[in-house]
């Protein structure tokens, strides 16, 4: 029987549903389709078929991201799924390896994904790079915040999407790597679940400079994302949410993490706080992602990397990076490590440890030190000085 890789359409929606509700044990509601509906007819959407079996599936949805100043395209890839019985006969690894060709021959420089298990994935060349923090605070502990200039306002969504779109936008938090967030995803993510509330901070002249998108229950207020310019945007929030502690028991927020945390903003420290690995990224396309890179200013240099991608064979090899004074960048593809250089002027890794420093997860120093980069400890410094600095943070799940 024959087996192949085929792209498929909307058409393909209840095949596509039903794949996914069975491998991920979801209750194949006709709401639930509608919102995999919207995600398929903005995505392409690999399936592994054998014979006009659909056995094997993965969804990859373009998207762009702001990495400090520079717009990557990447691809988010999700619903990697397979029916129990087909598990284990290459049709996810045939898809994967199809998916990342395409995307590296068409310059996406980026993919990222939310694993369910790491090992799986970072054998695709995907590698741990997102992580978040959540907080669980008592009502009683939240902190007291004195009323501020301005007024917050419960609105519709219709009439919170703009402002929430053009905050999120502006937070210098979501320029590490952040999604650029198109209409049809932020309805995606926030509109289309009735539960969401949606809550605006105005100052004293009537512009919006906060916003706070929440779910509230007796048991638990949460908090699905707040943006805020100003720290009396920021103040405004903390005490409106405060305002629930008499409906709520507890708040709860899960976010980005980029290192800090705002427990010592607590009157009561002791906030329950758990730090967890959150999504994966991989360079797909080496050449365009280094092309295109923040380096920053300093001297004229060149360095050699040695790559190892065995999903992304384009990637894997000798390259020469060359930047400049003013930190513009040029890749060539070498057949060989010229003979004047020695192996310690060479920086030796995988693509997925590269993916790590140059995204600014872990630095060269750290990775040196725990055996993931080869090369000369003088040159992995050199080069730690011309990246970007700060953790990347993610804001969205797909």
């Amino acid at each position: 029987m024959e087996k192949e890789v085929r792209l498929m359409g909307e058409e393909k929606i209840d095949e596509i549903f039903d794949l996914a509700a069975y491998a991920f044990n979801a209750e194949p509601t006709e709401e639930r389709k509608l919102r995999f509906k919207t995600m398929v007819a903005h995505s392409l959407n690999y399936g592994y078929f054998l014979g006009d079996t659909l056995t094997s599936q993965v969804i990859s949805t373009p998207f762009k991201v702001a990495f400090h100043g520079t717009c990557y395209q990447m691809a988010g890839i999700g619903c990697v799924s397979s029916y129990p019985e087909y598990r284990g006969q290459g049709g996810i690894s045939t898809i994967m390896k199809q998916l990342l060709t395409e995307l590296a021959e068409n310059k996406v420089e980026l993919a990222y994904l939310a694993p369910f298990s790491y090992p799986f994935y970072r054998k695709y060349g995907f590698e741990q790079v997102f992580e978040q923090v959540s907080y669980t605070v008592k009502a009683v502990d939240w902190p007291n915040v004195n009323a501020t200039p301005g007024q917050m306002k419960r609105v519709t969504y219709e009439k919170a999407k703009s402002v929430c779109q053009h905050i999120y936008s502006e937070l210098p938090s979501n320029q590490r790597g952040a999604v650029i967030r198109d209409d049809w995803w932020f309805g995606y993510a926030f509109g289309l679940d009735g539960k969401n509330r949606f809550a605006l901070y105005e100052d004293e002249l009537g512009n919006p400079q906060g916003y706070l998108i929440y779910q509230s229950s007796a048991e638990r207020f949460v908090i699905k994302e707040w943006g805020y310019v100003t720290n009396q945007a920021f103040q405004s929030l903390v005490r409106f949410i405060g305002s629930h502690n008499g409906s709520s028991r507890e708040f709860y927020l899960e976010t980005g993490f980029d290192g800090t945390n705002l427990s010592y903003l607590m009157s009561s420290p002791l906030v329950e706080m758990k730090i967890t690995p959150f999504m994966m990224a991989r360079i797909v396309d080496l050449a365009s992602f280094l092309g295109k890179y923040p380096f920053t200013e300093g001297n004229k240099e060149t360095y050699y990397l040695k790559v190892e991608d065995e999903y992304g064979l384009l990637n894997q090899g000798i390259w020469e990076l060359q930047i400049t004074e003013m930190g513009q960048s040029t890749v060539k593809k070498r057949d060989q490590i010229p003979e004047s250089l020695t192996e310690e002027e060479v920086i030796i890794s995988t693509i997925q440890v590269l993916t790590q420093l140059f995204m600014g997860y872990r630095t060269g120093s750290e990775l040196y030190f725990y055996g993931k980069i080869t090369g000369s400890e003088k040159l992995i410094q050199s080069l730690d000085q011309r990246l970007v600095k700060g953790k990347p943070i993610l804001a969205d799940y797909f």
